[in-house]
């Protein structure tokens, strides 16, 4: 009985990553999956969810101290552009083995509400926010 909360839990934080997002992470190095995480813990300043479980951050890659995001925002002309880079940029500048981020907007593919999981969906309806 005592290992089922630990299932549990590990099916949770599984069913928060999209499938579009975990098929993004499947290449990424170590250090790459430690950006991917600190990634996670950004939260989307509008809902109660990360961009990575919002699914808005497409691929991350790294090369010799220099870090490319590639990211999608739900819409265009989002109130919170600017806040989300600013807070992309300043989460990742500060790990060592991290000399430089770009981040590279993307719209293809578009953000869609399909890429939420189900347990996300959940998340946000929790919170009062209808999809």
């Amino acid at each position: 009985m005592s290992s089922a909360p630990s299932e549990s839990n590990d099916v949770s934080t599984a069913s928060l990553t999209s499938e579009f997002v975990a098929e993004r992470r499947t290449d990424a190095s170590p250090f790459e999956q430690q950006l991917w995480d600190v990634l996670d813990e950004i939260p989307d300043p509008h809902i109660p969810v990360s961009l990575v479980e919002m699914a808005m951050i497409y691929d991350v890659d790294e090369d010799d101290g220099h870090v490319t995001v590639e990211m999608s925002f739900p819409c265009m002309g989002c109130p919170a552009y600017d806040m989300i880079h600013n807070d992309v940029e300043s989460c990742l500048t500060v790990l060592d083995g991290v000399d430089e981020v770009d981040i590279e907007v993307v719209w293809d593919p578009v953000w869609s509400k399909d890429m939420l999981t189900p347990a996300v969906r959940n998340k946000m309806n929790e919170s009062g926010i209808s999809l």
